[in-house]
């Protein structure tokens, strides 16, 4: 099990979607534990920085069975993107895919 800690705007990100949809609030905390318990099981996914560099993120997602494709928000999962060692894990963006 690591450290799982969100970046700022994750934060403000995951604030927003919780006081629009309560619900989103147990689907957010599942895909943290996810992370937290098995961060290896991520797909590799990098991302480039502003400075041009690749940076090795890995990205895990989970399913909405609560909302269909049609009702209220318009997406099936929540994607977390993440870096992480061997003690910690920092989720750098989460968004609906």
């Amino acid at each position: 099990m690591v450290r799982l800690t969100c970046l700022n705007t994750v934060s403000q990100w995951i604030d927003e979607q919780t006081t629009q949809y309560s619900e989103i609030n147990i689907f957010i905390n599942k895909l943290k534990s996810m992370i937290e318990n098995r961060p290896e099981n991520g797909l590799y996914d990098p991302i480039l920085s502003a400075t041009g560099k690749t940076i090795p993120c890995r990205k895990q997602s989970v399913n909405l069975s609560l909302f269909s494709h049609r009702h209220a928000i318009g997406f099936d999962h929540i994607t977390a993107i993440y870096i992480y060692n061997e003690t910690s894990a920092v989720i750098v963006k989460m968004n609906y895919s």
